[in-house]
């Protein structure tokens, strides 16, 4: 039996409940701070709240905040530079292969769009039985006016509404100029097409096409629905070359027969040549061969593309669209989306609104829309200054220009070719006693290898991104460890923060 002495028994409790003191209260928010702070990889803080006088403690915290505000004034810089959306064009490679894009097409649009030799079938085809002598008349005035009418002198047109073109009105201008045209046949000399040191059927390598310069023979295309059908059971079609220099591209030789052209015309018998992308309906920049010439057309390709980081920029802002975006004012055509296509998409929808009809002889189609006849030689004729002359923006404003031309909105597109070409011409030397007149060509590359020019954006979010890290590394020597911890320890003093306010609500209620 245990005794134990007064002093170390317990008094007994009053009678009811015990009552318990209230917990110590806990550090408060600045001893919190500055426990969290003492190690801080942020500099400066640490001083902030472990310095033992005030004045230091003041000092250092304006310095922390002097830096803070610097750093993210400059970031602020950034974040305007980077907005701007600047865009910056590069040199990206001189050395690409040219493998990596296809031949160019090339087009072969004589000068004379009638084949006379065909004038007389023509006329028994396409007009009714026995025709009066005034109706003959005015046809074979309408073939003379086809011969050489384009785009850029459709002046000639006004000849034909001195007449009285209304029993002709039932005509198909498309259809009697591709009749007239001239044929494959006509024109190559059998057995002289030649591609990359392969020989060639020149009818199974040129196939008609409609263009600006009416129908032409065209190589590489994709223009015309047998170039399309070409592409379907060739895989190799639009054709490639991996070589460079005379005799490894395109030759070809054409007749220059003069039985073709009309007597009594001045103008001789000659070629345009154009050279264009393959998907390109046409190019206001071609080459004259004349007779007795042999032509060498090196061909210098040169690649731009845009780069997919300036998906977010608006086309206008941009000033190029991309293959999957569509253009206003390029709408209702089958063509792939380029300068050029957008341009005669929108010289053919001036011609509708100015003379109410479409031109398919030269221009893509406009379905539903009738074509102009030679009743619309008139209107043709006097609105020729609109159809041959293009107004870019607002050039109006800045330049006294008496043509009255029309307004076209096509931006460039973001992935394009452009070719260089260089001519080199010299005549043809023919064995004695020879009585042929030919046109010989070469069209090829001239380097094995091309300039490919990317346009990006100057800013990205990674420059962004870099830039900011650094100006915060040198004002502030933060790093992102840093702006983690102080998450931390913000995260932690707002838990306490309300903690502490729900505890009072409660003891209130």
């Amino acid at each position: 039996m245990l005794l134990y002495t007064r002093e170390l028994v317990a008094p007994r409790p009053k009678q009811g409940l015990l009552r318990f003191r209230n917990k110590p209260p806990g550090p408060t928010y600045r001893e919190r701070l500055r426990s969290s702070f003492a190690h801080s990889s942020i500099p400066g803080m640490q001083h902030v709240f472990g310095e033992r006088h005030l004045w230091q403690r003041c000092l250092w915290l304006t310095v922390v905040l002097g830096a803070g505000l610097t750093g993210f004034s400059l970031y602020t810089v950034l974040r305007h530079r980077h907005s701007e959306q600047l865009l910056v064009s590069l040199i990206e490679t001189t050395q690409l292969p040219v493998y990596h894009i296809d031949f160019p097409a090339v087009a072969i649009c004589p000068w004379s769009h009638v084949n006379w030799e065909r004038a007389l079938p023509a006329l028994h085809r396409f007009l009714p039985r026995n025709p009066d002598a005034e109706l003959r008349e005015t046809f074979r005035m309408l073939l003379v006016v086809l011969d050489l009418t384009s785009f850029s002198n459709f002046q000639r047109a006004e000849d034909l509404a001195k007449k009285n073109g209304t029993g002709l009105g039932f005509l198909k201008m498309k259809q009697l100029m591709n009749f007239l045209a001239y044929r494959c046949d006509e024109l190559f000399v059998s057995d002289s097409c030649v591609f990359d040191e392969t020989p060639y059927d020149c009818c199974k390598l040129f196939v008609p096409e409609q263009t600006e310069k009416g129908q032409c023979l065209v190589f590489n295309s994709l223009i015309s629905e047998h170039s399309r059908k070409k592409q379907l059971t060739n895989k190799f079609y639009p054709y490639k070359l991996s070589t460079a220099g005379e005799e490894s591209g395109l030759k070809f030789t054409i007749n220059a027969s003069y039985t073709f052209v009309k007597s009594g015309e001045p103008l001789p018998f000659g070629m345009n040549l154009m050279i264009k992308e393959p998907r390109q309906w046409s190019n206001q920049m071609m080459y004259h061969l004349y007779p007795d010439t042999e032509n060498f057309v090196a061909v210098h390709p040169m690649v731009t593309e845009t780069s997919p980081n300036t998906y977010e920029m608006s086309p206008s802002k941009r000033r190029c669209y991309f293959d999957n975006e569509k253009n206003p004012n390029f709408q209702d055509s089958s063509l792939t989306y380029n300068r050029e296509n957008c341009l005669v998409m929108c010289l053919h929808l001036v011609v509708l609104k100015t003379c109410n009809c479409s031109t398919p002889v030269f221009l893509p189609p406009i379905e539903t829309i009738r074509e102009c006849g030679i009743v619309d030689a008139a209107c043709l004729g006097s609105n020729a200054d609109i159809f041959s002359y293009v107004k870019m923006g607002e050039q109006d404003k800045y330049i006294n220009d008496s043509r009255r031309g029309h307004f076209c909105d096509c931006p460039d597109n973001c992935n394009s070719r452009q070719y260089k070409m260089t001519l080199n011409v010299r005549k043809l030397d023919y064995p004695k006693n020879s009585t042929e007149t030919l046109i010989k060509a070469q069209i090829y590359y001239g380097q094995r290898v091309m300039t490919k020019i990317i346009t990006k954006l100057k800013y990205t979010n990674l420059d962004l991104l870099a830039n900011f890290g650094g100006i915060i590394s040198l004002y502030i020597g933060a790093s992102v460890m840093s702006f983690i911890e102080l998450s931390i320890v913000l995260g932690k003093l707002l838990r306490v923060f309300v903690k502490d306010a729900y505890a009072k609500v409660k003891r209130v209620c």
